[in-house]
């Protein structure tokens, strides 16, 4: 009989399945929705802990998962049984996490916590956790798409290995990472099976002026993330061109039924621009930071 953490390097399906189970009922006791990433989670590298579930009476009453994008940091979202709460399991669940993330040398965790969970902000204030950012999670309600005339300036295609420095100068540009963390970044999302990278390109000598990426389950979902465009050519329209042409190509060639993103709070001018592309507002995500030693 399973009792106590169980660490794991990708989660069998039943794992998943009773993992998918326990997401559904702390949802539904919360009224929330804990951002779990479950294309993540069902293709998980060989080898690599990054997953925890906690077994009493061989079931599965807690769960963590660790998110990593960079060597530098992880992201980290989990859940308890609401009717097993208040007894230290995710306070357990965490600390394995630590455990794991310093044999990594991670210096930095980011914990995200669905903005109306007050157990999870209770719990990461008591952690001293600090709070970093929000995001608004938008699905797309109805996609409306740029006048014909104005399509003809912008097209995307997909990026492959043969782009990375092109990748890399794009990146830098449009967030705040290091030369190192990008080049990191570049190499773990350009290529997978549910990875797509498209670059955007402008007139016909096709010059690069941005770049979107996304992760897909074909016939299922889309998830859009690292979308930016140069400094120069902004405020032209060509983002909603874009991102209205990566639209297109999810629902065409990855017959992806829902197409969801995530926005900064404090961005407006772009949450401006995927209101204007038919993306709604469903809820938000706080983001806290613990920094290892």
């Amino acid at each position: 009989m399973k009792q106590g953490i169980y660490a794991r390097a990708g989660l069998t399906p039943e794992e998943l399945e009773e993992v998918r189970a326990l997401w559904e009922i702390c949802n539904t006791h919360e009224g929330i929705e804990i951002k779990l990433n479950w294309s993540t989670l069902s293709s998980r590298p060989v080898g690599v802990t990054n997953d925890f579930v906690y077994y009493e009476n061989d079931r599965i009453i807690g769960f963590l998962a660790i998110y990593s994008f960079l060597s530098t940091e992880v992201e980290i979202s989990g859940m308890v049984h609401p009717e097993a709460r208040r007894r230290g399991i995710f306070g357990s669940l965490v600390q394995s996490a630590i455990e794991e993330c310093r044999k990594r040398e991670v210096p930095k965790l980011i914990f995200i916590n669905e903005h109306r969970s007050k157990s999870g902000k209770a719990f990461l204030t008591k952690l001293s956790a600090y709070y970093s950012f929000s995001e608004y999670v938008m699905d797309l309600k109805e996609q409306i798409i740029p006048p014909v005339s104005d399509q003809t300036q912008v097209s995307i295609r997909l990026a492959d290995t043969a782009d990375t420095e092109l990748l890399v100068k794009l990146n830098m540009s449009g967030f705040d990472m290091t030369e190192g963390d990008t080049r990191e970044y570049v190499s773990q999302t350009i290529t997978g099976e549910k990875e797509r990278t498209w670059i955007a390109e402008l007139g016909e000598n096709k010059e690069p002026i941005g770049k979107l990426g996304a992760m897909v389950e074909p016939g299922v979902s889309g998830f859009i993330y690292g979308f930016c465009v140069l400094p120069e050519v902004r405020g032209k329209g060509y983002g909603r061109q874009i991102l209205s042409q990566t639209i297109t190509e999810l629902k065409q060639r990855d017959r992806a039924e829902n197409i969801k993103l995530e926005v900064s709070v404090e961005n407006e001018k772009a949450l401006g621009l995927y209101e204007s592309c038919g993306f709604a507002t469903r809820n938000a995500q706080d983001y806290y930071v613990l920094l290892l030693s």
